[in-house]
């Protein structure tokens, strides 16, 4: 019997202070419109989520609740990127700095009950040195702030834990940071972050190869143990 198809959540964000036309949001619809050359091994849907304190974790639990992915990917911009940045975690905490609307976060940790820190189920570092092997500009990071960015991965991370999602796929969650200018897509105020676009073409490529690591089925356990109890010259 066929696996189910992976369901591929790709989520941008809108404008906010500094940045009024976010370079996450059109790529976001960009990068699932090209994830479609995995062919109907996945359906991918992207959306966009304000850049707001409140809205925007709203808007992702919502998302995850109706749609129910396997993969969450989500993006964002940095000022000080030059490379697609891969984040290899989330804090539970949150800047006392206003969004979009002017409001500042209702409290300073994003979830009382869960954990200070939360990683993704597989290797970030992992991700990072494939695409880096492939010759793409991908960089890890070892911190994605305390803005909404960070709010965003650590509700996805800790949704994701709470659900196993259609066809006992893994649940997988990663958060690129991208330049403040991706090909054509965004634009600053000049008081703003003046980084060089990366090129459209070697950010896709980026993306999709981390997409395609993240929607690879994860081994079954007798597969896991078959290679776990195997000869290592057969290794």
């Amino acid at each position: 019997m066929p696996n189910a198809p992976v369901r591929l959540l790709v989520t941008g964000f809108g404008p906010f202070p500094g940045v009024p036309d976010n370079a996450s949001a059109g790529f976001a619809h960009m990068l699932a419109d090209a994830a479609g050359k995995f062919g109907p091994a996945v359906e991918a849907t992207a959306a966009v989520l304000p850049t707001e304190w409140d809205s925007a974790p709203s808007m992702l639990h919502r998302l995850i609740a109706e749609y129910q992915p396997g993969v969450c990917l989500h993006l964002g911009v940095s000022g000080t990127a030059r490379d697609v940045i891969v984040e290899t975690l989330a804090r539970n905490t949150a800047a006392l700095k206003p969004d979009a609307t002017g409001k500042l976060p209702a409290r300073g940790r994003l979830i009382e009950e869960a954990p200070a820190m939360l990683l993704p189920a597989r290797s970030p570092l992992q991700l990072v040195s494939e695409a880096m092997r492939a010759g793409l500009p991908v960089r890890p990071s070892l911190r994605a702030g305390n803005y909404l960015c960070n709010a965003i991965y650590f509700h996805s991370l800790w949704l994701m834990r709470q659900r196993r999602p259609p066809g006992g796929l893994g649940r997988q969650v990663a958060f690129l940071h991208l330049p403040v200018r991706v090909g054509a897509f965004g634009r600053t105020e000049p008081s703003g972050p003046t980084a060089e676009p990366l090129s459209l073409d070697l950010a896709l490529r980026s993306a999709m190869r981390i997409l395609g690591s993240l929607c690879a089925p994860e081994p079954s356990r007798a597969e896991q143990a078959a290679v776990a109890s195997a000869p290592t010259a057969a290794r």
